[in-house]
Parts: C-alpha cells; sequence; structure tokens
C-alpha cells in the first residue's frame, strides 16, 4: 500500500507545540510527511533543522499582497499531490481562503489553537475563527475541554484530540539568574498579558505573613509592555525580583530548573507554553483552576490548583506549598514525572495523530 502522503504547515507562531512531533511522526508514522515553515518577514523563530523548506512573508499579514504569496507558496510545494493537509498556521485574514481553493476536495485538518472566544480576542479574529469552524471539516484540539465545546458546538465536524508534547529547550548552558536554595523559589514566566493575572501574584506574595514571605523568592521573567505599572505595585518588596525582558531560548532551561514551582494565576486560556515547558523539566505548578489548567494538575499530588482570581486562595495555597518538606516534594515530582510520561510524552501525543490521520 502507497504511504500516505501529508503536507505539513506550521507557522511561527505555533512551531513550539510542532517542534518535537513533526520530527517523530516523520521517522515513525509510515507516513511520508513533507514539513514547511511559514515565516513573518521579521521574524526571530529559527529555522527548524527537519522543515523540507522555510518561506519568508514579505508583506504583512493583511495586506492584500499576501494573497499573491499564498498562491506562489501552493504552486511551489505542488499542493493538491498531498492526500492531507496538515494547517498549523492562522494570519486572521486570506490564508484560509487561498488553502481551501488549491485544496480542493483534500482533506484539511486544520489545527485549533483558538476555540472558545475570549474576551481579549479582536473581532477579526473572532470571525476568522467562525469561518474556519464553518466551511472546515477536519480538526484538532489541543485540550479536553475545547474538545468537549468544540463537540457540542460543531456536532458534524470530525476532530481529535492531541495535547501539546512537553517543550524541551535542552540543557542547561547558561548560568545568569540567582537563586537562594534555602527559599521557596517561585517562577513567573511569559510575556505580560492582562489575562494572566501576574496583579493578582504580586499582590499574594505581599500578602503573606513576614515569617513566610522571607522564605519565599518569586522571579518574574518574560516581556512586559506595562513593566512601570507592576514595578510600582511591587514597591520595593524585597521577596520579588523582575526581569522585563526577551528572555533568550538558552536561558529556560536554566529557569525551569531553578526554580520550586511555575506559577500560572491566568484567568482564561486554553493551553499553556510555559506548563509544558515545566512538564518536560519536571517542575510542579501552582496554577489557576481554570478547566485549561484543571485537566492537567491533580490538587495535592503533582501540583496545586487555586480559585481563579481568588486572591485569598492563592495566598493559601502558596503557604502550603512553603510547608512541603524536602520528602513531600520530591514525591509530589516523581507522581508528576509518572502522569507526563503517561500523557504528554511525544510517543503518547504522536499515536493519537497517527490513528487520525490513518482513519482518513
Amino acid at each position: 500500500m502507497e504511504k500516505k502522503k501529508i503536507c505539513w504547515i506550521t507557522g511561527d507562531a505555533f512551531m513550539d507545540t510542532d517542534q518535537n512531533v513533526v520530527p517523530y511522526l516523520m521517522k515513525y508514522s509510515g507516513m511520508q510527511i513533507d514539513w514547511y515553515q511559514l515565516s513573518d518577514f521579521n521574524s526571530k523563530v529559527p529555522v527548524h533543522p527537519d522543515v523540507a523548506c522555510v518561506f519568508k512573508f514579505k508583506n504583512r499579514g493583511l495586506n492584500p499582497l499576501r494573497i499573491l504569496e499564498y498562491i506562489k507558496l501552493f504552486n511551489a510545494i505542488g499542493i493538491r499531490k498531498y492526500d492531507i493537509i496538515y494547517s498549523g498556521f492562522m494570519d486572521v485574514s486570506y490564508f484560509f481562503f487561498v488553502l481551501k481553493f488549491f485544496a480542493g476536495k483534500i482533506f484539511i485538518v486544520h489545527a485549533a489553537h483558538n476555540v472558545i472566544p475570549y474576551p481579549v480576542w479582536s473581532k477579526r479574529l473572532r470571525w476568522y475563527v467562525n469561518t474556519v469552524f464553518k466551511y472546515n471539516h477536519h480538526f484538532q484540539l489541543f485540550s479536553k475541554f475545547t474538545a468537549d465545546y468544540f463537540r457540542k458546538k460543531y456536532p458534524t465536524k470530525s476532530m481529535f484530540y492531541a495535547p501539546m508534547v512537553v517543550k524541551s529547550f535542552g540543557e542547561v548552558v547558561t548560568d545568569n539568574y540567582k537563586v537562594d536554595s534555602s527559599k521557596l523559589n517561585l517562577l513567573f514566566f511569559g510575556n505580560v498579558v492582562e489575562n494572566k493575572r501576574l496583579d493578582l501574584l504580586i499582590d499574594a506574595i505581599k500578602g503573606l505573613p513576614q515569617e513566610i514571605q522571607d522564605g519565599i523568592h518569586l522571579n518574574i521573567c518574560g516581556n512586559c509592555k506595562d513593566a512601570e505599572r507592576f514595578i510600582q505595585q511591587i514597591d520595593g518588596c524585597s521577596s520579588i525580583s523582575t526581569y522585563f525582558k526577551r528572555i533568550d531560548d538558552c536561558e529556560i532551561a536554566e529557569l525551569f530548573t531553578k526554580h520550586d514551582f511555575l506559577m500560572l494565576p491566568y484567568e482564561d486560556v486554553a493551553q499553556s507554553g510555559p506548563h509544558m515547558i515545566a512538564y518536560y523539566y519536571n517542575l510542579p505548578v501552582i496554577a489557576s483552576d481554570i478547566e485549561g489548567f484543571a485537566e492537567r494538575v491533580i490538587d495535592g499530588e503533582n501540583g496545586y490548583l487555586f480559585k481563579r482570581n481568588n486572591l485569598h486562595d492563592l495566598v493559601a495555597v502558596i503557604k502550603k506549598a512553603s510547608q512541603l518538606d524536602n520528602v513531600e516534594y520530591v514525591k509530589m515530582r516523581n507522581n508528576l514525572r509518572t502522569y507526563t510520561f503517561q500523557n504528554y510524552s511525544v510517543e503518547t501525543i504522536a499515536s493519537k495523530y497517527i490513528e487520525y490521520f490513518k482513519s482518513l
């Protein structure tokens, strides 16, 4: 039997989702997978060594000239020679429509990273997502709760659930961040935006009793457009340090191995890249109990959950974490290691893709 041919398209924004699973599928799926990386002209995302070709766009996403670039792209890769097109790219403008035209009757599997509309979504994003859901038929969902939502809202569509695999940034090669190993070291990592509720976390640290606060340190690491606001909120608290900057990829392993918990106080999210990085480095998390985290954290066993947007509950959970002895903490990490392998290893996740692709 001839191998199924898959055209796999990944945009820079979703490279962290695909960078581990696609090479594994290329090697073990028994299918021919040609991998294409799409990059904006000013992108700093490195080219993955396993991609067949990289396409650098010259025009911004909303520029109508992008249509011509998409036509050139699909002609160059010979899109109609494939049995399946996996689309991990979204530009909220022309891409889906041009792809749909060129694909004809070929199966397009859309990677549905954005499913449930959040208040921060723009009108254009809402329109684009709804349009793709209306006119495409095959989808991948990345969390159980978005998969349940999708099944109920679009019962006639075909979909499969496969979460992100754990995300590796290699071995520790830097030593740029100092931590006091005698304290409980907490990490907030990633771009600071409103729905991640860094303000709530800062208030929680400052609200701890002084004797507990003295034994805890929070490092905040990531880009922030409103850094001055948070610096004023911290107001010289010695238990909090800020690194409001882009964190180099080579520093990520250091951060996730030097801390004791990753803090995820978000008020809404479908999936979290930092969460999957933490699980790769076997770092437990303290997270809000929103669906995207609650399905991945067994409270008290492999991490902690607190009530969403609830300052009092977050303070209580941080207190609880600070009272863990070494034996209890090691047990939590052992539980996490087992849980991660069973649910988020590349072998486990890749099998879900293979099963779905073979069904088409």
